[in-house]
């Protein structure tokens, strides 16, 4: 670990070569298996523990064919996404707060749209729709790109960590390079008057796509994507912190990924 941190900050020294490390565990990860030593200490672990558990219980059978190793748990901490952590967090309180009668979702985590729809009705839309039933859920099937939704109807809307993906045919959707402007044309288009939008996305300094997992936009930029709306709240994720705008210019973007969460109203004519 000492040596891994002295490589990833000479890295740091040089942007050029870092960016080429990351592209490379980019190309990688998807390959990617539990090393062969971790393998060995998980396999340790397990019979070591086993045997003890034989002698601390020697009344209790435990067959070979009942053993269920789990040898990739032990951890000091629990793992956790934090941005998934922290933006739906930050939308259910928003959402509660507002207590809407019928909220609209759309792509967000399917954890989110549960808990919604326990504390009101919740309108899901996505191009993969949630298989899962709930009494005040509605699901259907769409796209950010031709949303099922009338002009300015929609008094409470979600989309977190969706924008970004629109058009690169992750998620089965059609490839379009212009995605994500139709994503923010189509939330713009179905906000009501007083309605609420919550959205979030990657962020760094400038725009840029990283083929096909997501976009990243210009973290001063999203609003400008959004001329009908006023933003109300802009908040920063990364790693385990939550920042104001104010923290903006102390990021580091070349750390750890950067998510913007963005609170937007229509204002009433």
């Amino acid at each position: 670990m000492r040596v891994a941190g002295q490589i990833r900050r000479y890295l740091r020294t040089r942007p050029r070569l870092y960016r080429f490390a990351r592209w490379l565990t980019r190309l990688y990860a998807p390959m990617a298996l539990p090393s062969a030593i971790a393998v060995m200490r998980g396999w340790i672990a397990f019979t070591r523990d086993l045997r003890r558990y034989r002698r601390m219980a020697p009344d209790q059978r435990v067959e070979m064919l009942d053993w269920y190793p789990c040898l990739f748990d032990r951890s000091a901490y629990t793992p956790v996404a934090t941005e998934y952590f922290y933006q739906d967090t930050w939308a259910a309180r928003k959402v509660f707060a507002a207590r809407p009668a019928v909220h609209v979702d759309v792509g967000s985590t399917a954890l989110l749209v549960g808990i919604l729809a326990e504390f009101t009705k919740v309108v899901s839309v996505d191009v993969r729709p949630l298989p899962v039933t709930l009494p005040r859920l509605v699901r259907c099937a769409g796209s950010l790109g031709a949303l099922p939704l009338a002009n300015r109807s929609v008094r409470s809307l979600s989309s977190l960590c969706v924008l970004e993906h629109a058009g690169l045919g992750r998620y089965g959707d059609p490839l379009d390079p212009g995605g994500s402007d139709m994503a923010f044309a189509e939330l713009q288009r179905v906000v009501a008057p007083d309605g609420d939008l919550y959205i979030s996305m990657p962020v760094e300094p400038a725009d840029r796509v990283y083929f096909n997992a997501h976009r990243v936009f210009a973290v001063g930029g999203v609003p400008k994507r959004l001329p009908e709306l006023a933003l109300v709240e802009e908040r920063f994720v990364q790693g385990g912190r939550v920042l104001g705008p104010a923290d903006v210019e102390g990021l580091d973007f070349s750390r750890h990924i950067v998510f913007g969460l963005y609170h937007f109203r229509r204002l009433p004519s």
